[in-house]
């Protein structure tokens, strides 16, 4: 059983890891999209989309391993950080379903039809900030027990 624990604990942080490090470019390859004409403005349009749909999976095994781990640690009764943190990955998986998506979506239809996207662009840099700062909220939750061991 530790085995698993390691090694669910180890998927948790390398898709997690894994999601934030691919928003990172996000936000410029959107205002690439837009700065690009011709084929090149198509294919950084799917090229963004293809990332886009890669973080949609990282977050959810990011969510499934986090769940095997609360299963496996018997939900760690009187540790709240833990469930605050997974009710945070499930508002994460909805921002990234509910902004991030479709807002590259409809980037990728405006780069087809040659418009600017700048709508578009605000919405996923304004949605990529937000999940960044869910995910360090979600850091912080994860490493609470040791925090407060120190101070």
């Amino acid at each position: 059983m530790a085995l698993l624990h390691v090694l669910l604990l180890v998927l948790h942080v390398v898709t997690a890891a894994a999601w934030f490090g691919m928003a990172l470019r996000l936000s410029a390859q959107a205002r690439s999209v837009g700065r690009l004409s011709g084929e090149a403005h198509a294919a950084m349009a799917e090229d963004g989309m293809q990332a886009v749909r890669l973080m949609g999976v990282l977050l959810l095994l990011t969510f499934v391993f986090s769940m095997g781990l609360l299963a496996l640690g018997g939900g760690y009764p009187g540790q709240w950080q833990y469930h605050a943190a997974s009710a945070l990955i499930v508002v994460l998986l909805v921002l990234h379903y509910v902004l991030i998506r479709p807002g590259w979506a409809s980037l990728a239809e405006a780069a087809a039809s040659e418009a600017t996207g700048e709508s578009q662009r605000k919405r996923i840099a304004m949605s990529v900030g937000m999940g960044h700062l869910i995910w360090l909220v979600l850091v912080v939750l994860m490493f609470w027990n040791r925090i407060v061991a120190v101070v």
